[in-house]
Order: C-alpha cells, then structure tokens, then sequence
C-alpha cells in the first residue's frame, strides 16, 4: 500500500480486532482481513489502551474512517444503515453548503479588491481639467 497514512490506520484497525469478539471477526470479509494484513505498516507499532472503549482511544483520523466502514458494511443491522447514512448525507450537504459558501465569500472579496484597485487607479490617474480665463 503506497498510503503511509492508511498503512499505519491498519495496523490499529488489525490490533483493535484482535481484542474483538469472535462474533464481530466473523462477519468481516477474511479476503479484506487478509488484504489489511498484507497491506499493513511493517514499522509502525501503535499504543492504544484497550482498558478504553474505541470512542476514548487517540486513534488515528484514518483508523476511524476505517472503523467506521467496518461498522457500517459488515456490523449493522438495516435500520442502522438507513440511519447512518441519513446522517452521512446530511453532513455532506452541509459540507457541501459551507463550500459553495466559502468559495462565494472569497470571490466576493477578490472583486471586491479588483474593484477598489481600480478605484485607487482611477483616482491616481484622473484627468484635472484647468479652465484657462
């Protein structure tokens, strides 16, 4: 896996797995635990305190994503996923939304400032008109 970032995430997912039940291992895919196991970080050992809930470890931003797909794909009944992704769609509106607003915002301010320049330049450089008597 060419990802550092996710190479070391699976090696927190691979150790959380360990500490999990049998019934939670047995509705994951082998063929994806077996890719995870090849595609893992050979260096990175993590430090995670499993006297923790999953919630309270300091995992990894990818570790969670991760986490999270697991739970959504294989550990969810049908109302969870309908749930769940109700919500994901929600947030990626909102998301979405505070983009368009963001990128609105900051073209407003590049016209803004293109005008004002052209405010400053036309003030420099207007005509003085001298009647002559």
């Amino acid at each position: 896996m060419a990802n550092i970032e996710y190479s070391e995430a699976i090696v927190e997912v691979l150790e959380i797995l360990e500490y999990s039940d049998d019934n939670i291992l047995e509705k994951i895919p082998k063929k994806l635990i077996k890719f995870w196991e090849r595609n893992k970080s050979k260096t990175y050992k993590p430090n995670l305190d499993h006297n923790k809930s999953i919630i309270e470890m300091n995992l990894k931003d990818k570790t969670k994503s991760i986490i999270s797909m697991i739970y959504l794909n294989y550990l969810c009944n049908d109302a969870e996923v309908k749930e769940i992704s109700s919500i994901i769609n929600h947030n990626e509106e909102i998301y979405q939304t505070e983009l368009i607003k963001n990128h609105n915002s900051q073209h407003l301010e590049k016209v803004q400032n293109k005008t004002n320049k052209i405010n400053e330049n036309t003030k420099s450089t207007s005509i003085i008109t001298i009647d002559i008597k």
